[in-house]
């Protein structure tokens, strides 16, 4: 492991390196004509900072930034909790959900969107918003403050989550933010990441991974306080900040189970990594003590976090034998680092491998897509939180534990 640098965050120099999945390669998908080219990696090391509590990559950002999307979620209008008209300005940054955007037209605010990704912004184009197609930035914010703009609410969605420069991005949002604004974030929860034993969702996209505290430190660095916290579904959790100085109920609720659960101290995140070891030591025993028996395996889900699991645990070919994605994008393709080929689903009832590996969360969804293969006598083997042989129970498409 490198030695870890300063906190991008709170600038000490109090980070514990606890994780590292080693050198992962930053395409997920490949053709075969790429297949002989040598890939590009990059190691996945992350830290927790002993000060603040950020939880963050080591290295830097990617050339090249991910297109940032807010969570499909409604509720904002709601939890803003006063009222909107025509002389509300909203400042929406880049990733805003369109449907989001429209509902505060429709309550009569002003909105201006900087959006840089034009597949995104014309989609809006003529609907009373204003869009702007520059990412936000040092000058992007002081183009508008010398316009005037305070804004009454600014969108953030999950752009801290992904910025290498957390200071510079919440001082420009501090200096655009009126003084009775809000500032709406939405982040996915550390809590939720580690206690599902989501190892594989450290990806080189994201750069910083935020607990409520962390999230507090950051902002009162920038004179905004946490006034609310709200939980979202997929793990994310939505930030209220602003300047007036009011704790709400949810943010001492959030802090004080943070402390209690032991997440504002390195045990935690030590803990994790035993966590993460066991898992990867189990599923190798597994998978190749089933292969040495002579059963056949395949997998399922050819995507960025599945990838990086196989290459961790370093498994390819010689125990999987292929992957099935309803992706039609991804059929003919190969998984990165590990070479595995890409089917669609038709290929599992094609060939009826023993088993199929469930590198996502198991769900009654993914039981009845795939009754059919589990009719002709396959079984499901989960890979996270721990690896287990699933069988599907008579009475219910649910798979349920061996």
């Amino acid at each position: 492991m490198k030695k870890p640098k300063t906190c991008r965050s709170c600038g000490s120099g109090e980070l514990l390196l606890f994780l590292s999945l080693g050198r992962i390669p930053l395409s997920s998908i490949l053709s075969s004509d790429q297949l002989a080219t040598p890939e590009e990696r990059r190691s996945i090391e992350v830290a927790f900072c002993r000060r603040c509590t950020l939880v963050q990559l080591v290295e830097g950002s990617l050339s090249t930034p991910p297109v940032v999307s807010a969570p499909q979620v409604g509720g904002v209008l709601e939890g803003l909790g006063h009222q909107l008209g025509p002389h509300t300005v909203v400042l929406a940054l880049e990733g805003s959900s369109p449907i989001q955007l429209q509902e505060f037209v429709q309550a009569g605010a002003k909105v201006v969107w900087l959006e840089p990704n034009p597949e995104r912004s014309k989609a809006l184009a003529g609907q009373g918003i204003h869009v702007r197609p520059v990412p936000f930035g040092h000058s992007s914010a002081q183009a508008l403050l010398e316009e005037g703009l305070q804004a009454d609410v600014v969108l953030v969605n999950p752009l801290p989550a992904y910025s290498s420069d957390l200071n510079g991005l919440f001082e420009n949002l501090a200096a655009l933010l009126g003084s009775a604004g809000v500032a709406v974030v939405e982040l996915p929860y550390v809590r939720a990441l580690l206690e599902a034993r989501h190892f594989e969702h450290f990806s080189h996209q994201q750069l910083n991974y935020f607990s409520v505290h962390a999230v507090c430190q950051l902002a009162h660095r920038h004179g905004l306080q946490l006034q609310n916290v709200e939980p979202l579904a997929a793990g994310y959790l939505r930030y209220f900040l602003g300047k007036a100085q009011h704790i709400g109920n949810s943010t001492r609720w959030y802090l004080e189970e943070e402390r209690a659960l032991g997440m504002t101290d390195a045990t935690y995140y030590i803990e994790f990594t035993s966590h993460v070891v066991a898992v990867r030591e189990a599923l190798v025993a597994l998978l190749t003590e089933l292969r040495a028996r002579g059963r056949r395996l395949a997998a399922l889900g050819a995507n960025i976090h599945s990838m990086a699991l196989l290459n961790y645990v370093g498994l390819g070919r010689e125990v999987i034998e292929f992957v099935v994605d309803p992706n039609i994008g991804t059929h003919g393709r190969y998984l990165a680092g590990v070479h595995i080929p890409i089917y669609g689903p038709k290929k599992l009832l094609e060939e009826q491998p023993d088993y199929l590996l469930l590198m996502g969360d198991p769900s009654s969804e993914v039981a009845r897509e795939y009754q059919a293969y589990l009719q002709g006598g396959g079984k499901f083997i989960v890979a996270i939180p721990y690896p287990e042989i699933l069988k599907a129970s008579p009475q219910s498409t649910v798979p349920t534990s061996k």
